[in-house]
């Protein structure tokens, strides 16, 4: 063997060809017509190759055309989908793969060119095979069609005898329904007869039974009713003796209870009082602080502790009037603060005073008598609407002197100290 034709005869065209029409070869159950078209059609190709192959001199033939003709018919819109058709018998791939087959029928008539045979040959063996695989097929199916036939038919021919016997099972069962519904009116008419006469005779006994234990239950009640009702009677006189003294009781107690709610009106004003003077008292505290701090930075700054703050003679005084100034704003603020906290201070222990007096009066004048109740309550009245309330607020000064010249002459100390240099 030369070394063409083992060339050609290990192409994988070949193998290429022989996988193809395997895929498009293989049986199903049921083949469409047009599926049938296409598998003949697309067999028709292949084969043609397979015999014009057989047909081509090793020596003559092209590798390259071969190749390409390889790579062809294993390009994916030829080969995926006859592959896919195989396996899911869609016709769709099919049709697809014949219509990107057509492209290489070029490689074809280039072949047929050097062909030792120019007289082409038509595949028929191929069709003819694929037309007795269809009539197979058909055949397949007419003979199971028939053999499914033939089961309905035993089947309804079964179903038709068993009719027939379930009518005269039926017939058979009516006559027989017939005769014990006659025999069961019969004895129903006797029994229905019996029964009336065995009710009437009960109802009558129940009747007269039924009226000796109503009689009896009406006296047995009559007496129990009797009873309860005096029983009855007897607690509803506790009950009203005991209402109207927890009235009486009521009664004394809503007095106390009205001057406790007066009372703690009171209580809610001192509460509301110290409220205001702690928040005051720490607005004074703020501002001591803040007087505090800012003296202390004065009194560095022109120390000459903090470079920033360095300055000549012509500016000293300037600034320390500036720091005066500032300084008693502040002591004016904290006074002033200090007075607010002590105002509010003096109106909740009066408040407070107030409402346990009044919490008070009540028990003390309890054991009086009524014209001093009456007298000591009408004092309490005019105290209670403000009547007094003017003649204890005093005018204060904002500002204790003694104690603001004591701040001031600490201050004009704390100036003198400070160098006057640059």
């Amino acid at each position: 063997m030369n070394r063409w034709q083992q060339k050609f005869d290990e192409h994988p065209i070949h193998e290429t060809l022989k996988q193809l029409e395997s895929y498009v070869s293989k049986q199903f159950d049921d083949i469409k017509e047009d599926e049938t078209q296409e598998r003949r059609r697309f067999l028709k190709i292949i084969s043609t190759y397979q015999e014009l192959l057989s047909e081509l001199d090793p020596e003559l033939v092209p590798i390259n055309q071969l190749d390409t003709l390889n790579a062809g018919l294993r390009h994916q819109n030829i080969w995926n989908q006859v592959a896919s058709y195989s396996g899911n018998q869609n016709s769709g791939h099919l049709v697809h793969a014949n219509d990107h087959l057509s492209n290489q029928l070029t490689q074809l008539s280039l072949l047929l060119a050097i062909a030792k045979k120019t007289k082409f040959i038509k595949p028929l063996k191929k069709v003819e095979t694929l037309v007795d695989d269809f009539s197979q097929t058909i055949s397949s199916q007419k003979t199971k069609l028939q053999l499914e036939l033939k089961e309905l038919t035993d089947s309804l021919n079964t179903n038709k005898q068993e009719l027939v016997k379930l009518e005269q099972l039926i017939e058979t069962r009516k006559n027989e329904a017939d005769r014990l519904m006659s025999q069961w009116q019969s004895q129903f008419s006797e029994s229905q007869e019996r029964r009336n006469t065995e009710y009437a005779n009960w109802s009558k006994k129940l009747d007269e039974q039924a009226q000796e234990e109503l009689e009896l239950i009406l006296k047995k009640s009559d007496s129990e009713l009797a009873s309860h009702q005096k029983l009855f009677e007897e607690k509803i006189k506790e009950i009203i003796d005991d209402g109207n003294e927890k009235h009486q009781a009521i009664l004394e107690l809503y007095e106390l209870t009205a001057g406790d709610s007066v009372g703690a009106g009171y209580i809610k004003n001192a509460d509301n009082e110290m409220k205001q003077a702690n928040i005051w008292r720490r607005i004074s505290i703020g501002f001591i602080s803040l007087t505090v701090v800012w003296l202390g930075f004065v009194y560095f700054c022109n120390a000459g502790a903090f470079e920033f703050c360095k300055i000549g003679v012509e500016d000293f005084w300037a600034k320390i009037i500036t720091a005066f100034s500032l300084t008693g704003v502040m002591l004016y603020g904290a006074a002033y603060s200090s007075q607010q906290s002590t105002k509010h201070r003096n109106n909740e222990k009066r408040a407070r005073w107030f409402a346990l007096e009044i919490k008070a009066f009540d028990p003390f004048i309890s054991s009086l008598q009524e014209e001093q109740r009456h007298e000591l309550k009408k004092q309490l009245s005019e105290r209670l609407f403000g009547q007094n309330e003017h003649n204890n607020v005093k005018d204060s000064k904002i500002i204790d002197e003694h104690a603001y010249k004591t701040v001031i002459d600490g201050i004009v100390n704390v100036i003198s100290k400070i160098p006057k240099g640059g």
